[in-house]
C-alpha cells in the first residue's frame, strides 16, 4: 500500500503533466478530503464518462465540500474539469478534486 507521501507525490507529477505548479496546502486539504480513495485502485480515480461517477463527484465534494448547492452549474464546472483533463487516462480523483476547488478559488 502507497503511503500519503507517495501519492501525493504521484498528483504533483500530474499536476506538473497540466502545467501547474501546486499550491501544497489546497493539495493537501484535498488529498484529506480524498481519504481512503487514495489508497483504493478504482477509488483513486475518476471516470468523466461515467454519469454516476461524476454525480458522485458533484454530491460528495462539489456539493458537500465546496458547498456548491447550484448542481447544474456544479455539473458545468465538473465537465470543464473533465475537457482539461482530457488527455489523461488515469485522472487521480485528488487532482481532479484539486482543480475543481481551484475553479472554485479555494
Amino acid at each position: 500500500m502507497s503511503t500519503k507521501i507517495e501519492m501525493t507525490a504521484k498528483y504533483v507529477a500530474q499536476l506538473e503533466e497540466l502545467s501547474i505548479t501546486p499550491d501544497t496546502t489546497l493539495l493537501e486539504w484535498v488529498v484529506d478530503r480524498v481519504g481512503p480513495a487514495n489508497y483504493n485502485a478504482d477509488g483513486q480515480l475518476v471516470a468523466c464518462s461515467d454519469k454516476e461517477e461524476l454525480e458522485r463527484v458533484y454530491t460528495g465534494f462539489v456539493g458537500d465540500e465546496l458547498a456548491e448547492t447550484d448542481k447544474e452549474k456544479g455539473m458545468s464546472v465538473i465537465a470543464e474539469v473533465c475537457e482539461d483533463m482530457k488527455d489523461i487516462n488515469r485522472k487521480y480523483r485528488a487532482v481532479f478534486y484539486y482543480l475543481l476547488a481551484k475553479k472554485y478559488g479555494k
